[in-house]
């Protein structure tokens, strides 16, 4: 990938000015990239007149930062990288818009996505797509974006045929100079199928309990439920001939109850897990419905029972009961 400018900075094009859209356009921006956003109705309309502003919830640091906002995808202006930051259920469309530029040659797709690339690549073609994923969550609060960052990899990166190549690692940089850590994957495409093996179980182990983490860490029983609906998923991912990534994981696979439960109701019960995880989980219940079909699908797939994913799924239905109420 060409650099475009003598400072050996990125001109990036960043799809989506959500939580994770707002962040990584602000943050690039004052690392010294140059940043255009595509942001629509009042959104725009605040980033035009605010900037991006963003709030941290650890330290209640509050920035703006200008970047250049714009109402609809360009489409004759090149870009060295774009990266895509929607919601999955908002990918087909945001395709469309996508695929009337063709002078960008890196499409950044950092998307919860259960079912692989090839809409993407049907959309762009295979050498325009890599795949990643932001370690950040928060919630917006009208011009307002609170959030909060992972420490150590906040940012995961791959290409598609699991190289590490001079784009990507250029990439990369640019997130690093912004202050995020990267880490790389060899096979993008299996770590995002994985982590979605985490987020369904667990956003509905949230609804069971009511939309509260903290509620999870008190019971053990759904605590217990929601490691066993991630192992079931992870079973299906593996089952689908794709390797567990990062080989982390496998811990949840091998440990028992009696050590597991334990920690991870000590990690239920932390702010972290409010701000990154329910407060996504509860104003996304839409897409975390969407990612579990598409885990029950890949089990359908290879004639897998998930009958644990099954009875944690009745709860992503708002007019289920939870299963606690204190």
């Amino acid at each position: 990938m060409q650099m475009t400018r003598e400072s050996g900075k990125l001109k990036i094009l960043v799809f989506g000015a959500g939580v994770l859209g707002s962040l990584y356009a602000a943050r690039l921006q004052e690392a010294g990239s140059d940043v255009t956003v595509v942001a629509r109705g009042q959104r725009y309309r605040d980033i035009e007149e605010l900037g991006i502003v963003l709030e941290y919830f650890d330290t209640g640091k509050r920035t703006a930062t200008r970047v250049k906002p714009v109402d609809r995808m360009p489409g004759d202006e090149y870009f060295d990288a774009c990266l895509v930051l929607v919601q999955k259920l908002q990918l087909e469309d945001a395709l469309k818009d996508l695929a009337v530029n063709s002078r960008i040659p890196a499409f950044v797709f950092m998307v919860n996505n259960a079912e692989g690339p090839q809409a993407m690549i049907d959309a762009l073609g295979r050498e325009r797509v890599l795949m990643g994923f932001a370690n950040a969550g928060g919630e917006r609060d009208g011009c307002i974006v609170r959030l909060m960052v992972a420490k150590g990899k906040a940012v995961t990166l791959g290409e598609l045929d699991g190289s590490k190549s001079r784009r990507l690692q250029e990439i990369a940089s640019a997130f690093q100079e912004a202050g995020f850590p990267v880490d790389f994957s060899r096979n993008i495409d299996a770590w995002l199928r994985h982590h979605v093996a985490l987020v369904g179980p667990l956003a509905n182990a949230l609804y069971m309990a009511g939309g509260s983490n903290y509620k999870v860490a008190r019971s053990r029983e759904i605590t217990k439920k929601g490691l066993h609906g991630m192992r079931e998923a992870l079973k299906v991912v593996r089952a689908n001939g794709f390797p567990i990534e990062p080989p982390a994981l496998r811990i949840l696979l091998v440990l028992p109850d009696f050590i597991l439960v334990p920690l991870a109701r000590r990690l239920f019960a932390s702010p972290i897990l409010d701000i990154g995880g329910t407060r996504h989980a509860l104003a996304a219940r839409e897409e975390m419905t969407a990612l579990n079909e598409e885990l029950f699908s890949l089990a359908r797939k290879v004639g897998m029972k998930t009958p644990v994913m099954e009875e944690l799924h009745r709860y992503s239905d708002p007019s289920v009961p939870p299963a606690v109420t204190d």
